[in-house]
């Protein structure tokens, strides 16, 4: 099997030792598993991936596992209508988001045009940008081509 992640759990590594935490086996099943999800993930999503692997991991520990990789440069968090969703961070070149409001799903986008318009703005303000995060919702193809439900009568 490949060795997914390899570079990202050396930081991981890097990190927890840093920082003097634990090293634990289910950290390293969760950053395993983590790295291996092509998908935004929430706790819960990732929670229930774990837990075909180990199913004496808790939701807190997935959490708490996910705020440390966040800290450790790895993951990134989305609050996406009131939840959290998590993807990988680490030497991933910036990307936005167009988000379905119907069936939730994310579509990432690269667009140089408006990272340059966005520059070329806070340039002429004077404003220094120091990160910034684009959420664009609708509805995608799929659910557009749904038709309608009924309204439900009572």
């Amino acid at each position: 099997m490949k060795d997914v992640g390899r570079e990202e759990k050396e930081v991981f590594a890097a990190y927890i030792a840093r920082n003097r935490l634990k090293r634990s086996e289910q950290r390293d099943v969760i950053l395993d598993v983590f790295l291996r999800s092509e998908r935004h993930l929430s706790v819960d999503d990732l929670l229930h991936l774990v837990q075909k692997k180990r199913p004496d991991v808790g939701r807190t520990t997935v959490y708490r596992t996910l705020k440390l990789l966040q800290d450790a440069g790895l993951a990134s968090e989305l609050e996406l209508g009131g939840q959290s969703v998590f993807e990988r961070e680490y030497k991933r070149q910036h990307h936005d988001h167009f988000i379905c409001k119907s069936c939730g799903e994310i579509f990432e986008f690269v667009s140089p045009e408006i990272e340059q318009l966005q520059d070329d703005i806070a340039a002429e303000i004077g404003f220094t940008i120091e990160g910034h995060r684009h959420q664009i919702y609708g509805t995608c193809r799929e659910c557009a081509a749904r038709p309608p439900r009924a309204a439900v009568r009572r």
